[in-house]
């Protein structure tokens, strides 16, 4: 799977002396994420897409009871990767360090979504009976994960029914319905009348109920892009924004946005649900009562789009003090009064 001389002119360790193939079984047995990075040789060797889709499927998996029996099958998950072996801490651990890896982009867990979904319907649907035409789509589900602008995101952190839901027989029992939700990369097989339920959901990526990984860095970074708010989107719900009982890392970013005027970022992660460390409910991107000062501070006078935002969609959470400033910032620079009875 790779090249199986080290560079020209690069003085050999011992390990970079053994075969590629050699070197793929000990990354994957010692699971070191950053062993890659040890030197140019160990990249080129050890920087395979298969390589990495391997090791999202074993991090990433969902770890619900269906996915004990059947699921983790050689020719989706070979040995020596074993899933069921690896401590929450540790997948939590590996969680983190893959997301805040270059070669962990959207487009690859994407991939790496169709993929899943596949599988999971291959494994835990065979004896499900669908319509022809069910079948067909079931079939042919490109399509769906082609266009995820329709489907459900889960903007206000909740997740609805289903993108596509299917209803199927299975012999000598009550009728069943397929769920499949294409953003979030997920399938739910349930009975007719169930209710959602988030322990029996096949869903990759999926978060370590304990302790759930970080979102990376590199999604809060300038320059922003579409591609940059629906990886962002897919992960808010699951993996954490900040540290337990600390608003500190989301403080820092609302600062530099509000400092360097970056106006469409701060609209839309303030419109975003995200959890913390230690809750597994997702709320709004936090504010700090520092951010209605600095608004001020560097506003552009009348028509602030920062003022104007933040008293538009965040009245409630404003404090007291703080709305009658507001305010009388924004009368002080339109040179009006009475925009008080508004608000």
């Amino acid at each position: 799977m790779g090249d199986s001389h080290p560079l020209a002119g690069h003085p050999c360790s011992r390990l970079e002396c053994l075969p590629v193939e050699i070197l793929q079984l000990i990354f994957l047995y010692s699971l070191e994420i950053n062993l890659p990075r040890a030197s140019p040789y160990l990249s080129r060797a050890l920087s395979n897409p298969l390589l990495y889709t391997w090791l999202i499927r074993l991090a990433f998996s969902s770890t619900n009871p269906g996915s004990r029996e059947g699921f983790f099958t050689p020719d989706f998950l070979p040995p020596p990767l074993d899933f069921w072996s690896l401590p929450w801490q540790q997948r939590q651990h590996l969680q983190t360090t893959i997301l805040a890896c270059k070669w962990c982009t959207l487009p690859l867990l994407r991939r790496c979504q169709r993929e899943y979904v596949n599988h999971a319907i291959k494994r835990k649907c065979s004896e499900l009976v669908f319509t022809p035409e069910d079948q067909a789509r079931l079939n042919n589900l490109d399509k769906y994960f082609s266009d995820l602008n329709q489907c459900d995101q889960a903007i206000d952190g909740r997740r609805g029914k289903g993108d596509l839901v299917i209803p199927a027989t299975l012999p000598n029992s009550k009728p069943r319905k397929l769920a499949i939700w294409f953003h979030f990369g997920a399938i739910q097989i349930r009975e007719k009348n169930d209710i959602y339920f988030e322990a029996d959901l096949f869903r990759l990526p999926s978060s370590v109920v304990i302790g759930p990984g970080r979102i990376p860095d590199k999604v809060f970074r300038a320059p922003w892009s579409e591609s940059q708010f629906e990886f962002l989107q897919l992960l808010a719900g699951d993996f954490y924004l900040d540290d337990e009982f600390s608003t500190d890392r989301s403080a820092r970013i609302t600062t530099r946005l509000i400092r360097r005027r970056s106006i469409g970022p701060f609209k839309r992660l303030l419109g975003m649900y995200f959890r913390a460390a230690n809750c597994r409910v997702p709320v709004r991107w936090p504010l700090q009562d520092k951010h209605y000062t600095q608004v001020r501070r560097y506003g552009s006078g009348a028509g602030d789009e920062f003022v104007s935002f933040i008293l538009d969609k965040r009245w409630d959470e404003i404090p007291v003090s703080e709305k009658v400033e507001l305010v009388q910032y924004i009368e002080a620079e339109n040179g009006c009064k009475g925009l008080s009875a508004e608000y």
